[in-house]
């Protein structure tokens, strides 16, 4: 095979990372660059140390390396994502899944009947990765995910697909709803929303802001609440007596959902993520 050895590829790019990220860095960008762009993992270069890469590949290499030092998140590189166990799909239509959302879904799947047909919605569902983890944990239940974008719902229903589950994708913008899907009974509830305040900006890393879609992440400063008090009142008059809201929310305004829910008949419970933050909240009706 003519090309290039890919151990000296591999020291090359780690060098020229190097100039903008520390020396694990590097060496764990080069390790996801080379699993996604062409399946080759760190097992494989063991047990082929002669392994060579083509022109073409270098040339992804090249151009991979460029983006990264350019600041581009390594998920939209490569356009993949791990999300609870899930190979997901991702491009800047979407926000990147965190560790955080991981956990929303963790916690849910901990209090969420698995014997019986469950009807969930997932508002605001970006790349799909709640509704399809749901959905891939819990193939009796119902799923349909809402987003305002097009674009991310295309990018949802290919994983979806890709992860072989059954998910209803609705468009409609939860402040201005139109479908008549929110007319319909509904077991559970989740969102992660909108919840950064605009004021917080400042404080967050140049390849969020400049790569990751705003309309995902933040809200106006006068009304921090936006999202959540709409989709609570969406979902009031057709929750299940038993069913339950859930929300990722804002460490900074957890006092602040505990008032909303007195102030719009629900009882709410906050839940620490694994540093201990108020990440969850989690929503139930009053009768």
């Amino acid at each position: 095979m003519i090309g290039f050895n890919l151990n000296k590829a591999k020291r090359h790019f780690t060098e020229e990372l190097g100039r903008g990220f520390t020396q694990r860095e590097a060496e764990q960008l080069m390790r996801i660059l080379l699993e996604d762009l062409f399946d080759i993992d760190q097992k494989r270069q063991l047990m082929e140390p002669k392994l060579r890469i083509d022109e073409l590949q270098y040339a992804q290499l090249e151009q991979a390396v460029k983006q990264l030092l350019e600041g581009v998140p390594v998920q939209y590189v490569t356009g993949r994502a791990w999300f609870d166990g899930l190979l997901l799909h991702v491009d800047e239509s979407v926000l990147i899944p965190r560790p955080e959302t991981e956990e929303l879904v963790q916690k849910i799947s901990e209090v969420l009947p698995n014997d019986r047909p469950i009807r969930i919605w997932d508002i605001g569902t970006g790349s799909g990765c709640i509704a399809v983890a749901l959905a891939k944990r819990f193939p009796l239940a119902e799923v349909k995910a809402f987003d305002v974008s097009a674009q991310a719902l295309a990018t949802a229903s290919r994983n979806a697909e890709y992860n072989k589950v059954q998910v209803e994708f609705v468009c409609d913008d939860v402040l201005h709803p139109q479908s008549e899907s929110w007319l319909h009974p509904v077991d559970l509830v989740v969102s992660n929303p909108p919840y950064i305040r605009e004021s917080e900006k400042a404080a967050m890393e140049r390849n969020v802001l400049e790569h990751e879609p705003h309309s995902a992440l933040f809200v106006p400063d006068d009304d921090p609440l936006l999202f959540y008090r709409q989709i609570l009142k969406l979902a009031k008059p057709q929750l299940h007596p038993d069913g339950a809201v859930w929300f990722e929310i804002n460490e900074a305004m957890g006092e602040a959902m505990l008032q909303l829910a007195r102030e719009m008949g629900f009882e709410a419970v906050l839940h620490e993520d694994y540093l201990g933050k108020p990440r969850f909240a989690s929503f139930t009706n009053f009768l």
